[in-house]
């Protein structure tokens, strides 16, 4: 599941735990890519929690509900790094 988590987070969620050895490849895979809005990583058990500016969303595409735009990107990223969202 993918959700707005607050102004400017979205956050994949899954049931099952996200081993280590995951949570590091998607961490590589993150780092080693150029993102449009995603700014930054954060990792639990379960989630991948991206970090993005609403505002430079808003700016660029003329919007005030950035989250749609920025939710696509996480799913791309997700789909490129083979994670099933």
């Amino acid at each position: 599941m993918i959700f707005a988590n607050g102004d400017c987070y979205i956050t994949y969620q899954q049931e099952e735990l996200i081993s280590d050895s995951e949570k590091t490849r998607i961490e590589a895979g993150f780092e080693k890519e150029t993102h449009t809005y995603l700014t930054e990583l954060q990792t639990t058990e379960h989630t991948l929690t991206f970090l993005y500016s609403p505002v430079k969303v808003m700016e660029a595409h003329n919007t005030i509900e950035p989250c749609d735009l920025v939710i696509d990107e996480v799913r791309a990223f997700l789909a490129r790094i083979e994670v099933t969202a």
